[in-house]
């Protein structure tokens, strides 16, 4: 019998032995959208709700293997990056794409630090990191705070100025993630075609167990993307999508505890 074809999204990424975020979060958000997850892991963590203990940078050429095998035999429909630890590991992503031709939608989700407070690059690197993944031309999902950082500003600035000096500095689309001002709403800022900046609203849903939530948000993006969808009904359908993970999440009693992936019908 002939199997049904899916669409496949490549998740480059750390692990995550929660299993609330990095490629694990990947993976179940893909699965619950009905695509499949392959995955290039680029670092190991050792965490729980309450702190990152220790991680683990994969070496580039185990990073260079891992994409090529899996596009030697796969075609993709999408990609998502998002744990980088290094200049290098940007670096050898950007050349072995590249030079396969690789021209799928890219989200790219700059991550600085956990929500548990590890930072887990130096400033410095971070910058460089994303100014070299910027040459992929991906959609960057960055939160307030880290686009402050990618800016290298001292302060948070006019939300609308700040949007524009990015796409002006890494010339890539943007989605600024829950950086409005309103309690009760999680606001999301984006550029569409005409370069204008439009904002999408949804309810903020007061809970503990929002791990990954960022992940996730990213990795769905990048399939709505892989589909055809605009970059509008993208985000609008990733938001819907976090939303229930966060309202059908299990309760772990943590903190910090995950979302509730596989509850999605």
């Amino acid at each position: 019998m002939k199997t049904k074809k899916i669409d496949l999204m490549m998740s480059i990424a750390g692990s995550d032995n929660t299993c609330g975020a990095g490629v694990q979060a990947d993976i179940k958000t893909c699965q619950s959208l009905q695509s499949y997850c392959l995955n290039c892991l680029t670092a190991v963590t050792s965490q729980n709700s309450e702190k990152v203990f220790k991680i683990l940078e994969l070496p580039s050429n185990i990073i260079q293997s891992q994409i090529l095998t899996l596009i030697s035999e796969y075609e993709l429909d999408s990609i998502k990056i998002g744990l980088v630890k290094s200049v290098n590991q940007a670096k050898t992503i950007v050349k072995v794409l590249k030079k396969n031709k690789i021209s799928v939608p890219i989200v790219v989700d700059p991550i600085y630090k956990s929500t548990t407070n590890t930072i887990f690059n130096k400033k410095s690197d971070y910058q460089e990191i994303y100014k070299i993944l910027s040459k992929l031309k991906p959609v960057f999902t960055p939160n307030l705070y880290e686009l402050k950082i990618l800016l290298d500003l001292k302060k948070i600035d006019d939300i609308d100025i700040m949007i524009m000096n990015f796409y002006k500095k890494f010339k890539c689309p943007i989605v600024l993630t829950n950086a409005g001002n309103k309690e009760e709403k999680c606001e999301d800022f984006f550029l569409n075609d005409e370069k204008e900046i439009e904002r999408v609203s949804s309810n903020k849903i007061s809970s503990r167990n929002t791990h990954g939530s960022g992940c996730s948000f990213s990795s769905a993006l990048a399939v709505y993307l892989g589909r055809g969808f605009s970059i509008a009904e993208s985000i609008c359908s990733s938001k819907k999508l976090i939303n229930k993970y966060i309202t059908q999440a299990p309760d772990f009693d943590l903190k910090y505890g995950p979302m509730g992936h596989w509850l999605i019908s």
